[in-house]
């Protein structure tokens, strides 16, 4: 029912991003505390806690299958996440061609 608003207590810091499962049954947000947590959607439980993150998250997106999520986080790391297992699949590491400059993504997307 989308009409009923629910408040998902758990990160201890701001939420910066929330995305949707493709099937609508859970939601992983992403927060300033360094980590993400996956939820369900229809009773608020809290699912998993994923942690890794050296820095706040800025951003989250779910893969199509839903299977695993990307993250992006102010310590310059792009990250794959198992959302079953909790485990990190993949990290890719950012920085620009410019001395002394890194960079973080602000928004992701999955290519089907």
């Amino acid at each position: 029912d989308t009409s009923e608003c629910r408040e998902l207590v758990g990160h201890e810091r701001r939420v910066t991003s929330i995305a949707y499962s493709p099937d609508g049954i859970t939601l992983v947000s992403a927060s300033f505390d360094h980590t993400c947590r996956l939820w369900n959607v229809a009773n608020g439980t809290e699912l998993r806690i994923f942690r890794g993150a050296t820095n706040a998250i800025g951003c989250v997106v779910f893969s199509p299958d839903g299977h695993t999520f990307a993250t992006s986080g102010y310590d310059n790391i792009n990250r794959i996440w198992h959302g079953f297992s909790g485990s990190c699949l993949k990290e890719f590491r950012g920085n620009s061609v410019a001395e002394d400059h890194t960079f973080g993504a602000r928004s992701l997307a999955y290519s089907p």
